[in-house]
């Protein structure tokens, strides 16, 4: 199969592709021309686009043109939601609140690096990564991992219940600090005779299928690396 005729990735919701004003149910289209076609024959321009607002356009990976919300608006709202996600003081309607504007705010920034789309310089690093502490066996191949990302449930980052089996789960603000202490965890109790080792990786993914994907081609590559050197 051909690498134009596989079917797109599907998009983030927050991703809107833009339909033709003239015909109203087709997509535009980039051409080699450095404009966007619509079947219907309508061609737009770069400086034709006009959006509202915070808004950003971009490309899909199937050639349309589409529009997410500016990453500038969505990382202050962010880090907003995050200073109340902080303070030991809140609780109830106000930690809610704060929980839903951070995965919200959070999925646009994702979906803005996804898209090829500039984060601001100081946007925080681990936005569109999964932390995976990883196992690699004796042989060099991958062994499994154990997944962290900014927003996913994460029992770590709630308030520890005193009834373990009530645990509660809060979006995670810490991936990379909670693989790396189970990656030092794994080493600390290993057995001696555990030739396996352990590694933290982080590619950027949009899903845990595509990191775990991701992180297999790493250790491969290392692998393969090693084989040459050896060889």
């Amino acid at each position: 199969m051909l690498a134009f005729d596989r079917p797109a990735p599907v998009l983030p919701t927050v991703v809107t592709v833009l339909l033709c004003g003239q015909c109203g149910t087709d997509p535009f289209t980039a051409r080699p021309d450095r404009r966007f076609h619509c079947p219907c024959g309508h061609v737009l321009t770069v400086r034709d686009i006009d959006l509202d607002g915070d808004e950003e356009w971009c490309v899909t990976s199937a050639g349309q043109l589409a529009y997410l919300p500016g990453p500038v608006a969505a990382l202050e709202r962010y880090r907003a939601a995050l200073v109340v996600m902080n303070d030991r003081g809140a609780w109830g309607v106000e930690l809610e609140a704060a929980h839903t504007e951070f995965l919200t705010a959070l999925a646009e920034l994702e979906a803005a690096r996804l898209m090829g789309v500039r984060l601001p310089s100081n946007a925080p690093g681990a936005i569109g990564r999964v932390f995976l502490a990883v196992v690699v066996k004796e042989d060099g191949t991958y062994g499994g991992g154990n997944p962290h990302a900014l927003g996913w449930p994460c029992t770590s980052c709630a308030p520890r219940n005193i009834d373990p089996s009530n645990q509660e789960s809060y979006p995670c603000r810490n991936p990379r600090g909670h693989a790396w202490r189970t990656v030092e965890g794994w080493k600390l109790w290993a057995d001696r005779r555990d030739v396996r080792t352990y590694r933290l990786l982080s590619p950027i993914a949009p899903d845990l299928a595509t990191a775990r994907e991701r992180a297999r081609a790493m250790v491969a590559r290392e692998r393969a690396g090693w084989q040459r050197v050896s060889a």
